[in-house]
């Protein structure tokens, strides 16, 4: 018996190439861009809107159309449509978007987030893409104003075992505030809370500091107790 013709308009039949040729397409320019200039492609551009509205009706299911999609939410200030785009991607069981797991751990640090959830998120980041050499950035709310206070965080972030490398970046025109750049172990689990206890070091006064250390249950509740 003859197969009944396929009637099916050709944009449906390839509209998974298509998905993933535009993904690649996309992302592989803002690589590219990223690596000519140093500077990443805004997520609010007019070639972001436009690549997540052919996406969106392409593939309304997929997840790298949710996460295109919170990036739009972001850019026009919707923290929840944000939240919402992020969360429903995540939901998809999302492994394979670099971008998306990074940026999702990345803003729950922005909006100081409870630890258990930057730490998921970090961690679902870090074992789905354990060759990644991307770096998480953390804003301080102050940076050391000597070589004591550098060195002081210095014993703190050394100390701790799945941190890969770190750096203090001073504050300049893109950010007015010091920065933790730090990349993690791929084998070991990244606790965002000991990294802010590292950094908490500076609010003690320097003569104690070999003697104490600082607990934090939250992001603004820090203590300090004996070694």
């Amino acid at each position: 018996m003859a197969l009944a013709p396929d009637n099916t308009p050709w944009y449906r039949r390839f509209r998974m190439l298509f998905i993933v040729y535009l993904l690649g397409l996309f992302f592989g320019g803002r690589e590219f861009l990223i690596a000519r200039s140093g500077t990443e492609v805004d997520p609010g551009s007019e070639e972001w809107s436009r690549m997540a509205e052919v996406i969106a009706e392409l593939n309304p299911a997929d997840a790298d159309t949710d996460f295109l999609l919170a990036m739009e939410a972001l850019q026009e200030g919707d923290e929840v449509g944000y939240i919402e785009h992020m969360e429903t991607a995540l939901g998809k069981g999302v492994k394979h978007n670099n971008f998306l797991l990074a940026e999702y751990a990345h803003h729950l640090i922005r909006i100081q987030a409870p630890f258990e959830n930057i730490d998921v998120a970090l961690n679902t980041w870090r074992k789905n893409h354990q060759l990644s050499f991307e770096i998480v950035t953390l804003p301080l709310g102050r940076g050391p104003s000597s070589q004591q206070d550098y060195d002081a965080i210095r014993r703190e972030l050394d100390a701790l075992d799945w941190i890969y490398k770190w750096e203090l970046q001073e504050p300049a025109a893109e950010a007015s505030q010091w920065l933790l750049l730090f990349q993690f172990e791929p084998a070991k689990e990244a606790v965002i809370r000991d990294v802010t206890e590292a950094i908490s070091i500076l609010g003690l006064p320097p003569e104690v500091r070999s003697r104490l250390r600082v607990r934090c249950t939250s992001w603004t509740d820090c203590q300090s107790q004996a070694r």
